[in-house]
Parts: structure tokens; sequence; C-alpha cells
């Protein structure tokens, strides 16, 4: 019973892997199983790049770093990423309809190169998102806006986050006033809701007539550090959420194409060097190398061995035969007593 049992498990074994090589023979399997995740990391991969390209664009995260620098290199890391994956993605489909089953072996090393560098982005976009407050609330205001009073290159930066966010100064509901004691009494046009050269100095003439009046007209007065943080909170984390989960199913899709990459070239390999001995013993079983002539196999050998006993038992039966017959001369002289 358990010899049939092992005999039964064995030929099941046989069966499945002579069934999962036939399959792997196929090029219609291989383009059908690698076009449906690279279709995914492709199209996913743009909404990411989109996605990413909004970050710099429109949010101005990457002019964030004074509250930390991931504000810089976690967006530059998402567009590479991004674009690694669409590069990816059209190297597959390249390899895949022009059937170039060599290339497989280079496109599961790029996977595994763009893999890597995606799981560092995914890191990155959820770090960013969770260190949104504590990285705000460190930002020292009054260091900063005396920084860019004297500093070209960070009062351009101020000019174009209170430009973008329609924000002045610092933090709280009354953030312009921070401007006051670094610019002598003056704010930046950047402050200005209608913007002209000369239109900072001219609100703050304005606004020590009028005040009450006029200030809400005059310039924005929202510190920029609220008004972004409100900002991040209520657009850039859901989508920053969006992108590390999306991000996550670009990661499979890839791991996929990896894994699909290795089982191809593995069987390639595998059905070459069965090939290679196949040819091997054909040629062996022509001619023998070292005698000349032909090379008999094992199977031959045995068959000639079994022909031979056949041979030598057919002659010891006739011979004997012979022996037992007496001869015609022995039986005419026995006739003729």
């Amino acid at each position: 019973m358990k010899d049939n049992k092992k005999l039964s498990t064995a030929s099941t074994s046989t069966e499945t892997s002579s069934r999962f090589s036939t399959m792997l023979d196929r090029e219609g399997f291989h383009m059908t199983s690698l076009l449906v995740p690279l279709t995914l990391i492709i199209v996913l991969s743009t909404v990411l790049l989109v996605v990413s390209a909004i970050f710099v664009g429109s949010f101005r995260l990457q002019l964030l770093t004074m509250a930390s620098s991931n504000f810089l290199v976690s967006p530059v890391i998402m567009i590479m990423s991004s674009c690694f994956s669409i590069i990816l993605a059209v190297s597959g489909f390249v390899v895949v309809l022009k059937k170039q089953q060599n290339l497989y072996t280079a496109l599961g090393s790029l996977g595994l190169f763009v893999f890597l560098i995606h799981i560092i982005a995914v890191i990155f976009s959820f770090l960013l998102r969770d260190n949104v407050d504590s990285d705000f609330n460190k930002i020292n205001v009054d260091a900063q806006l005396s920084k860019a009073a004297t500093e070209n290159a960070t009062m351009a930066v101020w000019d174009a986050l209170q430009i973008r966010y329609k924000c002045c100064g610092g933090r709280g509901n009354s953030g312009f006033n921070e401007w006051e004691s670094h610019l002598n009494g003056t704010y930046p046009d950047s402050c200005c809701t209608v913007k002209y050269p000369g239109c900072g100095r001219q609100a703050h003439r304005t606004l020590e007539s009028d005040f009450t009046q006029t200030v809400y007209e005059r310039i924005h007065v929202k510190g920029c550090v609220t008004a972004i943080k409100q900002s991040l909170e209520e657009y850039v984390m859901p989508l920053l959420l969006a992108w590390g989960l999306i991000g996550l199913m670009v990661l499979l899709a890839e791991l996929a194409v990896i894994l699909l990459c290795v089982v191809f070239t593995w069987h390639m390999r595998r059905r070459e060097t069965r090939g290679t001995r196949l040819q091997l013993e054909s040629s062996s079983g022509d001619s023998c190398p070292v005698h000349g002539g032909r090379k008999i196999s094992g199977s031959s050998r045995q068959e000639e061995k079994q022909e031979s006993l056949q041979t030598q038992t057919g002659r010891k039966v006739s011979s004997a035969s012979r022996q037992s017959r007496p001869t015609r001369s022995r039986r005419t002289s026995e006739a003729r007593e």
C-alpha cells in the first residue's frame, strides 16, 4: 500500500511538473502574465507622477525646507520612482510584444532596481504625512524672517509662499505684524492683495491712518505657517495617503514582474540544458571516441548480452542433441550384426 501511495504521488507530481512546463512553453502565457502587471504599473505610475507634480507645482512642498528637508527629498524621490516605473513598464511592453525572451533577465534586474527605489519613495511619503505637525511646530519664525530680510534667496522663498498661500508673516491670524520688526515697519510686496512695486510700503502708510477698515483690503493678514499647515492638513495629507496606497499596489505589480521574469529565465535555461543533454547522448551513441566505430549505449549493451546468452544456450542444446543421436554408421553396423 505504501509503495502504491508513493508511486501515485510521484506520478501526480510528474504530471503537475509536466503541465507547468508545458504552460511555460506557451508564448501566449508569457504575454498574458506579463501584460497584466505591466499595464497596472504604467497606469498607476502615471497617476503617481501627476500627484507628485501637483505636490511640487501647486503646493510648493520643495520650498518648505525651513520645516524639514523631507519636503524636498520626498517629492524628488516620488517623481523619480514614478518615472522609473513608467520606464520599466515601457521596457516590459517592448520585450513582450517583440518576443525578446532572452531579455527577461535584464527586465527582471531593472524591475528589482525600480522596486527598491519605489519602496524608499513609499516610506518617505508615509513619513512626510506623519511628521507634518511636528515639523511645522519646530519652525523658528523669527529667525527665518530675519534671514529673509538679509538674504535675497530666502526672501524669494517667502515671496513664493506668500503669493501661493495668500498669507503674510509667521503664525496666527495676525502674522503680518511679524514683518514690521525686520523690515523697518513695512511689509513685503508679496503680502499685498493687489501687487505692484512698493505696495508693501504704501500699505503700511495707509494702515497707519485707517487701519481697521483697510487692513484686509491691502494685505493678507494670516501668517504663512498657519495657512500652509491648514492647507497641508486639508489637501496634501490625503493625497500623500493616496500616493502611498497606490504605491503599494505598484510595488505588488513590480514584484509580480520580477518573479515572472525569474521563472521564465529559469525555465528557458532548464530547457536549454535538457536540449544539450539530449544532443550529447545522441552524439555519444553514434561513435566511440576511443576505439572508433559506433559507441554502444547501456540499453544496447544489455540487449547484446541477452542475445549472446541466447546463442550460447542454443549452442549447448544443439551439441547435447548431437551427442544423444547415434550416427548412421553405428546404426548400420548394429543392424548387420
